[in-house]
């Protein structure tokens, strides 16, 4: 697994932090308690940490709680160096002395982007940069200022971005209603960066799958009764991991959902994700295979019925003989 770093320390705290307290059980936040005492100083948590000793768990378990942090916004992947590029001193990161229980901690600004000289050099140095500023000025409907193409710019030197990848992210986002810079280049470092998608191809095709995930979601709300409400944060990120992560449609998230109420005469979303995940982690992708693995089960337990009742069988010949030579 690789690097995780924490995005909120130092004594920040997300806005919708009870929404998102509200939406962990208690094993989430006993996995969070666990990997906050695994950082290091700088937030950064080692991928090749185990828990499953210490909290007495299974390694899906806590996988699927990261999921959850990490979707909440509060765990994400380090992100990389940055590459060939000189950070202006006005831009370069600042240490900020914080109270935290009792001492002092660091606290970083945050990343640092292109200036307006930088910028400069960069579009007379390579030519196919102000094209792609031009495209992007269309896409988001507006001519970009130099700080904002400054933004851009360090996506693609910074992070290695395709430029055509980009603009697919960028106009993918547009259109669902995402117009600020900064929340376009959060989207294409959380969405697609985190995930190690830059290149064009692999970004057109987690975009198709996250178009066909918008249809899926839409119906799984009216399959367990969510209606038109906002969906909570946990919901939301089950949802991906089925639609988008795992990639299955409709028909086999019904199937589960109805196991789940047949068992559990309720919608019962945990017991649901449970289905799903088995499912996924037997390699079973559509109903066909779920249907034949469930034939193969039920075939194996007759068979270890069959063996029991035999050997009831020959046990109770044997005490009739038994019985039969007293005689």
């Amino acid at each position: 697994m690789s690097e995780m770093i924490l995005k909120y320390k130092n004594g920040d705290m997300p806005e919708n932090l009870s929404e998102i307290l509200a939406n962990a059980d208690e094993q989430d936040l006993r996995i969070l308690i666990a990997l906050m005492m695994t950082a290091d100083g700088e937030g950064r948590i080692d991928g090749d940490f185990s828990l499953t000793d210490h909290l007495g768990l299974e390694r899906p378990e806590i996988d699927a709680s990261i999921k959850y942090w990490k979707g909440a916004g509060v765990i994400g992947l380090a992100r990389a160096t940055r590459k060939n590029k000189t950070v202006a001193p006005e831009l370069q990161k600042t240490a900020v002395s914080t109270a935290h229980r009792g001492g002092a901690v660091e606290k970083s600004t945050g990343v640092a982007h292109y200036n307006s000289a930088e910028l400069a050099d960069l579009l007379e140095s390579r030519s196919e940069l102000s094209s792609f500023l031009e495209e992007i000025d269309r896409v988001v409907g507006r001519i970009l200022n130099n700080s904002e193409k400054g933004i851009v710019v360090g996506l693609v030197e910074q992070y290695g971005f395709e430029l055509e990848a980009l603009i697919h992210i960028f106009d993918y986002s547009v259109k669902s209603g995402k117009k600020g810079i900064r929340t376009l280049e959060k989207i294409a470092l959380d969405n697609f960066y985190d995930e190690g998608l830059i290149s064009t191809d692999k970004v057109i095709e987690r975009i198709t799958l996250m178009e066909a995930s918008k249809e899926t979601v839409y119906r799984i709300r009216q399959l367990v009764g969510a209606g038109d409400r906002e969906l909570t944060t946990k919901e939301k990120n089950t949802f991906k991991r089925w639609t988008v992560d795992f990639n299955y449609g409709i028909d086999v998230i019904r199937m589960a959902y109805e196991i789940t109420v047949d068992r559990k005469n309720e919608v019962n979303l945990k017991y649901m994700n449970g289905i799903i995940e088995k499912w996924n982690a037997e390699g079973l992708r559509t109903v066909a295979d779920v249907e034949a693995r469930e034939q193969t089960k039920k075939q194996e337990k007759q068979i270890e019925s069959g063996k029991s009742y035999d050997l009831d069988d020959f046990f109770e010949a044997a005490l009739q003989r038994s019985f039969d030579d007293l005689k």
